[in-house]
């Protein structure tokens, strides 16, 4: 009953499906970190098959270059670290490697996120945040240097990168910068900050919000929050892009979300292809910011930045208003 099988939905996308639950309730299946989070090191040597780590286990870490920035990248709901291109996890990490002189650690916790379990999911992503935030204690304890580790995630990756980051806060160790992709705002949309990512997670926090009041958290969580053609549904070229693939569903279910990691992937590429046009301050910040301001949306955003900034995309490839060759 605990196996996860692949299913085929709205124009053939691929989603894990499991027909039941991971968590603590009384129907779920028991969730054993070692087998159900799992992570995988890419680099120069590894960059097409991953090499799995373990918590613990410093033989294999043999294999990570402990001087090299570090990504760790934690996908969202429905999806795999080893899935295939196109999709968040692959692209990402072809990204960084891609830019050269990164390691990345793709975090799969997939038999937790699996279809139709969302709610299971939401309960289980503190527990799979803690598991993250030992890993990274793990790595620090073995020589990582603290200052190159960046986490990053989408949707529900998003959440369990700031519950980590709280974890390690408690044991003395604030991260330099997390990254948020549209984190999932369903579940978690009760203003409270200990119960979602937030600015407290890290030294910097940046969030993309791209799908804000249905997928992703409408308000800014993060010291730099930025919000592509206002943050909402539809993003441009969702429409024609779907109807293309003939998936309806999809305008409204994945393409304004999945443009969180989009938009950063091509920001690795093209650092300063997604300049902000404005700025507004926030409630909690005296700081002042304004249209005078330069911004970058995604890799290149100035770790000094506060506010909430706002940018315009294309509908299509490049993204990027600014994107040079």
């Amino acid at each position: 009953m605990c196996e996860k099988t692949d299913q085929s939905h709205a124009g053939g996308n691929r989603y894990l499906y499991t027909p039941s639950p991971r968590g603590e309730c009384e129907n779920c299946c028991e969730i054993k970190e070692i087998k159900d989070v799992k992570f995988y090191l890419y680099n120069e040597k590894f960059s097409r098959d991953g090499k799995q780590l373990f918590l613990n286990d410093a033989k294999r870490l043999k294999h990570l270059d402990k001087n090299l920035p570090l990504v760790i990248y934690t996908h969202g709901f429905t999806e795999t670290a080893n899935g295939p291109p196109k999709t968040s996890s692959h692209e990402m990490k072809d990204a960084f490697l891609q830019l050269g002189n990164y390691s990345v650690i793709l975090v799969d916790w997939s038999s937790i996120t699996a279809l139709p379990w969302y709610s299971n999911t939401v309960e289980s992503a503190p527990r799979v945040g803690r598991y993250l935030a030992r890993f990274v204690k793990f790595l620090i304890k073995s020589g990582v240097l603290l200052e190159n580790i960046h986490l990053i995630g989408f949707s529900l990756g998003a959440q369990v990168s700031g519950f980590a980051g709280k974890t390690l806060k408690e044991w003395g160790i604030l991260l330099p910068r997390i990254t948020g992709l549209d984190p999932a705002g369903p579940l978690f949309m009760n203003g409270d900050t200990e119960t979602h990512i937030s600015p407290g997670d890290a030294k910097f926090v940046d969030v993309i919000h791209t799908d804000s009041g249905l997928f992703g958290i409408q308000w800014p969580v993060g010291h730099a929050d930025f919000f592509p053609n206002g943050g909402y549904a539809l993003q441009p070229g969702c429409i024609d892009e779907e109807l293309s693939k003939n998936n309806i569903l999809g305008i409204i279910v994945g393409c304004s979300h999945s443009r969180a990691w989009q938009y950063f992937v091509e920001s690795i590429y093209r650092p300063t292809a997604f300049e902000c046009d404005r700025c507004e301050q926030t409630n909690n910040e005296s700081k002042e910011c304004n249209e005078t301001i330069k911004a970058f949306m995604g890799l290149n955003a100035d770790k000094s930045l506060r506010g909430k900034f706002f940018v315009k995309t294309n509908s299509e490839p490049p993204y990027g208003i600014n994107y040079q060759v």
